[in-house]
């Protein structure tokens, strides 16, 4: 009796997802996860463009010095 059971339990069990499904997923939600961090730099960046100033300064003149020093 005990050997019927669990036949009959190895029948019920769902069929298991195409193989394709299971390795597409992960990539999907990787994808997802690297876009997301894409945003994330891009926005940073832009927003860092915008904080620098747009007029930079001269440095200064560069003068000889004299032969003996």
């Amino acid at each position: 009796e005990v050997v019927e059971v669990i036949e009959d339990k190895c029948k019920v069990q769902p069929p298991s997802p195409p193989v394709e499904s299971v390795v597409v997923d992960p990539i999907d939600v990787q994808e997802v996860e690297w876009n997301h961090e894409i945003e994330i730099f891009i926005q940073q960046l832009e927003d860092d463009l915008e904080e620098t100033p747009t007029v930079v300064e001269k440095p200064p003149d560069l003068k000889e010095l004299p032969p003996n020093w």
